[in-house]
Order: structure tokens, then sequence, then C-alpha cells
């Protein structure tokens, strides 16, 4: 089975209101999942200023998807249809429900809601689980792990990885302090 690791950057936090920025997807095995290899990475459209679109952000976001130059990059950024296109060219129909590609990532849950709405097309090529790296983390701080720090690069990539690493570093706290 694949995994798929997939982080989106959005407008906000509502899927029925705000829109997905960015989308990064690396690809793995289950039975190796830190192994992944980058398959996807593309900001969405988003006008430049002034557009009205702007007046409906919150100032967090625009403060945070300014500084770090993902605005900028959406200003060429690709059609959501477009991408949602490519993404179905990259991820095959899989008609055996338990080998559908799984989606990780950190709040995966997250992501997901928004590629159910923004993107329904690629989303029913998803399997429903998912291997959400935050709740592993809670669940090794619920057993004396400290907490993990967190880089916040807000890019859809960046972000990848650092679920990525996390859930290494998750996988051997687990074997070194669960006997």
């Amino acid at each position: 089975m694949k995994l798929l690791w997939l982080d989106i950057e959005t407008t906000g936090l509502d899927p029925q209101k705000n829109e997905i920025l960015e989308i990064a997807i690396a690809e793995a095995e289950l039975t190796d999942p830190f192994n992944a290899k980058l398959i996807y990475d593309a900001p969405v459209f988003f006008p430049a200023r002034p557009n009205q679109k702007w007046e409906q952000l919150d100032k967090f976001i625009i403060d945070m998807h300014t500084k770090n130059g993902l605005f900028e990059a959406c200003i060429n950024g690709k059609d959501i249809k477009q991408i949602q296109q490519e993404l179905l060219e990259l991820v095959p129909v899989v008609e055996n429900k338990e080998e559908k590609p799984t989606l990780a990532g950190s709040s995966i849950h997250f992501d997901h809601s928004f590629i159910r709405v923004h993107m329904p097309e690629f989303a029913k090529r998803l399997s429903h689980r998912h291997m959400d790296i935050s709740a592993i983390k809670l669940f090794c701080q619920s057993q004396g792990a400290k907490p993990f720090p967190k880089a916040e690069a807000h890019r859809a990539k960046d972000d990848i990885y650092e679920s990525i690493a996390h859930g290494q570093v998750c996988k051997e706290w687990l074997k070194n302090n669960l006997k």
C-alpha cells in the first residue's frame, strides 16, 4: 500500500470558505514509511494585492504567508483544477479499498477535509484512513516523551519533511522506551 505524505497550506481553517494555497506530496511504502520521495509540490494561484479576496483574509494568514514567500509564489501558481488533474495522473485508481493510498502527515484530517472539498475526484482515490503524526506524537508525550520542536515553516514541502522527521523520532523513542 502506498503512503502519501501530504501537506497543504490554506487561507484559513474552513474548507467550505477558505482556499488551498499550496500542496505537496511525498510517496512511500507503508512498510517503509519514512523513506518518502517528493512527487508533487505546487503553489495554487492566488491573486496579488489589491484584490477582493485579500479583504477576507485574517491578518495572521497574511503575515505568515507573506513572510514565508507563499503569497508571492501563488501569483504564478496553478489553477486548482489543473493541480487536481496532475494528481489524478500521478495517483492511479485502486479498486481494492484496503490498498487505496493512505494519507500521512501532521493533523492530516485537516488537509484531507480540504482535498475532499476542493479536489473531490482526487479524494475518491484516497483511503479514509490516516497515519497522523500529531496523534503519534501526542501518544509518545503521554508516555513520557518530551514535546517536539516545530519549525513552523508553513510551506507544504517543508512541513512534510518535518512530519517525517517527527515520525522517525517517535519510532525510535517508542522502540527505546516502551518495552
